[in-house]
């Protein structure tokens, strides 16, 4: 069985402890406090029984009984005091009881009645059930046969063939009564063996079920951490390759080629976007089922944010011939939000992106209402629709599991993973919000949700008011990075900037180029040889050299839900693998403004 393991059972109860409730709270266990339970009434209802035994002892002149009486007081007033100090010694405390049991038996058959009456016989009868329930089958025979022992030899002796002191015709004569008397007691003793032998076993096979149970947990939780660490590595080692064929095809597309080039570029482009997504969806599928997936709180304008999303979307949208409407509340237009941008984009894309997989004919609408709105926060209602499909209503439930989409023949239709909809639920679960579906076979869908924001004033944004670009073609900066793809693109990107980098293949190269010579800023790969991004942010924070130890930091991540850790590490900031012109661009502006001492608003 599985114990019960409290807080407080390795902490010492106080000596004058009179609680019973703190005694019972350091048990390990539910039969550990039941044997306290038995064990602590027994006493507390023998000590009420030497009041009787010293009353009716006083009151008829018997200064023997007095005498037994008030030894029996002081022994269960002890006892009491001891199981409720040590409630975890109660075997010894259960020997002790059986042991005062036995002596008062014997007392009272060859001492005090000379006869076996019902006081005898009931505290034969207790410490047959007290030694089966404290101390287990074996200690129960031991002590059954003591409490027996004493009136078998009484009623063998000759002349004490008599219960309660009296004999008649009705009774049956000698030896015939003792003979039934002690195979009363044996049936007795062998039912409670018997009972509570399988009753042992019965919970020393559970405790090896039990143990046997932790062993599975813990290999099946080795074998999570495993699948775990896999899943990360193999997407890193997918993603870096394929973030290379992205970051060319940007570059491709900058240096103007011909139209028709042009058009293949934008399908390569949009083809490694969504295996990126496939990716990111199943690594995030991992984060979630290991629980390590957390909301970033950043400041962004939200009507921004979605049509910078839509634009994204509405080119796969013309792909097929439909019209993508969105329509934005204007209570919201202007609003600034502080929420996690990425993975609000993550429920966008998804919804969106399957809106568009599964309609053919028609529209794809999105709409922002403004729900409730306060000084502080703003409630908004996001909706979904498409002129697609549909969904039967009794597959509602369905397509928000894993790997699982509305009909059989869906996926070889519009193919898929069946994992947008399920990562859309439990992201939607961090937000503390639901998703609603309506929808119909041929009628269409319609998702919808809603957000509860903080609101501020202040967003990060890299343009200034009047639209012009910052210089960027003083800043010093030096990258870090281990791949030569990578390093080809990242040196592009930043020559294409008028920026001409120092690079470097590890992060302890990167640590001794900080320490001779001075940087604007600091580029590096979280994942890298010999040092990696996180062993070089610490030791470049422990620098002795203030200024040294105060450079700007920016990590390259390919994983959206490692900004945690970069952050907590020593990074001041962070850009997603692959890196877009944009995205670099707006970086830099920031450390050009810090280094001239201007905030960007």
């Amino acid at each position: 069985m599985v114990s019960c393991q409290r807080k407080t059972m390795h902490t010492p109860l106080p000596f004058f402890n009179w609680s019973l409730k703190k005694a019972l709270d350091v048990s390990p266990d539910n039969f550990t406090r039941a044997r306290i339970n038995i064990i602590f009434t027994i006493l507390v209802i023998s000590l009420a029984k030497t009041f009787v035994v010293l009353g009716t002892g006083y009151m008829g002149d018997q200064p023997s009984q007095v005498l037994r009486g008030g030894i029996a007081m002081v022994l269960y007033i002890i006892l009491i005091k001891l199981l409720l100090f040590l409630p975890l010694r109660i075997k010894l405390f259960a020997h002790v009881m059986l042991l005062a049991g036995f002596l008062i038996v014997v007392s009272n058959v060859f001492v005090y009645t000379h006869t076996v009456n019902l006081i005898t016989v009931q505290f034969v009868f207790m410490m047959i059930l007290c030694s089966f329930y404290t101390l287990g089958h074996k200690w129960g025979i031991f002590y059954s046969i003591a409490g027996v022992l004493p009136v078998v030899i009484f009623l063998a002796l000759p002349g004490s063939n008599a219960i309660y002191g009296s004999t008649n015709d009705k009774e049956l004569v000698s030896p015939g009564f003792e003979i039934l008397a002690v195979l009363n007691f044996v049936s007795i003793l062998l039912a409670h063996y018997f009972f509570y032998k399988a009753f042992d076993k019965n919970v020393k096979e559970k405790e090896q079920l039990n143990e046997q149970l932790q062993v599975s947990v813990a290999k099946a939780n080795r074998l999570a951490a495993s699948r775990s660490d896999f899943l990360s590595t193999m997407s890193h080692e997918l993603r870096t390759p394929l973030n290379s064929v992205i970051g060319i095809t940007e570059l491709l597309l900058q240096d103007k080629p011909e139209e028709r080039q042009k058009e293949n570029l934008k399908i390569l482009q949009s083809s490694s976007h969504d295996l990126l997504s496939l990716i990111n969806n199943v690594l995030d599928i991992n984060k979630i089922d290991s629980e390590k997936m957390e909301l970033e709180l950043t400041p962004f304008k939200l009507g921004v944010l979605i049509r910078n999303i839509c634009s994204g979307l509405r080119v796969k949208a013309e792909d097929k011939k439909l019209a993508l409407v969105v329509e934005i509340d204007e209570q919201l237009e202007n609003v600034s939000v502080n929420s996690d941008p990425t993975r609000l984009s993550q429920i966008i894309y998804n919804l969106a992106g399957n809106a568009i997989k599964f309609t053919s004919t028609g529209k794809i609408s999105m709409q922002l209402k403004c729900i409730a709105k306060t000084e502080h926060g703003v409630d908004v209602l996001f909706s979904i629709s498409d002129t697609g499909v549909g969904i039967h209503p009794d597959k509602h439930a369905a397509i928000f599991e894993m790997f699982t989409q509305a009909e059989s023949h869906t996926t070889r239709n519009f193919g898929g993973t069946g994992l947008g909809l399920a990562i859309v639920t439990q992201v939607l679960n961090l937000f503390k919000s639901k998703i609603q579906l309506e929808s119909a076979p041929g009628k269409g869908s319609t998702f919808s949700f809603a957000i509860k924001f903080a609101t501020t004033n202040v967003v990060d944004n890299p343009v200034s008011a009047n639209k012009t670009r910052t210089s960027l073609d003083h800043l010093r900066l030096l990258v870090a990075e281990d791949n030569d793809i990578n390093k080809m693109i990242i040196r592009k990107q930043l020559n294409n900037l008028n920026i001409f980098p120092v690079i470097v293949d590890n992060g302890e190269q990167a640590y001794k180029a900080n320490l001779s010579d001075t940087y604007d800023a600091i580029f590096m790969d979280l994942h890298m040889p010999i040092m990696n991004g996180y062993e070089t942010a610490k030791q470049i924070r422990a620098s002795a050299d203030s200024k040294k130890s105060k450079v700007y930091l920016i990590a390259f991540t390919a994983s959206v839900t490692e900004q945690n850790n970069i952050l907590e590490t020593g990074f001041d900031d962070f850009l997603y693998k692959p890196v877009s012109i944009e995205d670099l661009r707006g970086k830099l502006e920031k450390i050009a403004a810090r280094s001239t001492g201007v905030a960007l608003i």
